[in-house]
């Protein structure tokens, strides 16, 4: 799975977002009237082809009841990131 700053790139935002609205029994039409967006923006987005604004994650995710965080990559599946680390490296002790 591919994410960006941990968010869900379009194609997987939209599969994710499909995923939501059918287990909550909705059509795409249900969806956008329950998050007081248009039907097309619902559509696009499952589609991948466009990223919803901010605010609209957030209204999405109050429309189906969910935390924001379902929108984010899994952890399970996050390649493991290495420490960041800062300054200069430490001098070994030579033996």
């Amino acid at each position: 799975m591919t994410a960006v700053g941990g968010l869900l790139v379009p194609k997987e935002f939209g599969a994710k977002l499909k995923e939501l609205r059918m287990a909550a029994g909705w059509t795409q039409a249900q969806l956008a009237e329950k998050a007081n967006i248009s039907q097309r923006a619902v559509s696009h987005w499952e589609q991948g082809l466009r990223e919803p604004s901010w605010s609209n994650v957030l209204a999405l995710a109050d429309a189906l009841g969910v935390s924001i965080e379902e929108f984010r990559e899994d952890g399970d599946d996050a390649p493991e990131k290495a420490p960041t680390m800062r300054g200069r490296p430490k001098k070994r002790k030579k033996d």
